[in-house]
């Protein structure tokens, strides 16, 4: 019964494939890709140095920021829109004291682009308390017609929460 159910579903897509193809040409990968690169990589620039001006006229209008790994360390941390996504940079992201990024790898991938590194940063968490940690990170970018219209943060907060609780343990 799970081979036929398997074989069907498997003549479903091929029997869809051409109508799917008709309904939109189909994009060339390797074109996407490099029209895709030089865009993420300013991105991944002008986001990993705080150069919010630059950053700003790489989004669309429609662009979403959502970390849904900092949830339980800062709460729900999500941006729609290119105007509440500069409100997020510029003002909450200035207790940060310093933000470098080490890419190990980057991967562009049609319209997609991926960094994964090592962030250094520090905060200032207020009251003479400041903390420095490294913590590993996932920057995921969507592009469409030459813009980021999707970027999404993935990091290892627990570098980070350990600089706080010692932080806090000292002063």
């Amino acid at each position: 019964m799970r081979s036929t159910g398997l074989a069907l579903a498997a003549a479903s897509l091929t029997i869809a494939a051409p109508v799917a193809a008709e309904e939109a040409p189909p994009r060339d990968y390797t074109a996407v890709s490099a029209a895709t690169a030089p865009v993420a990589e300013a991105y991944f620039q002008a986001y990993t140095s705080r150069d919010w001006d630059a950053l700003e006229g790489l989004l669309a209008d429609n662009a979403t920021f959502r970390d849904p790994t900092a949830t339980l360390v800062f709460g729900g941390v999500e941006s729609v829109g290119r105007e509440a996504m500069m409100e997020r940079f510029r003002l909450g992201y200035a207790g940060i004291t310093h933000m470098e990024f080490t890419p190990f790898r980057q991967i562009v991938s049609g319209d997609v682009a991926l960094a994964e590194g090592a962030l250094h940063w520090g905060l200032d968490l207020g009251e003479g308390h400041t903390v420095d940690s490294v913590t590993p990170m996932v920057i995921v970018l969507t592009l469409a017609d030459g813009k980021v219209v999707e970027h999404r943060d993935y990091v290892d907060y627990a570098p980070f929460l350990a600089a706080v609780r010692k932080a806090r343990a000292a002063g």
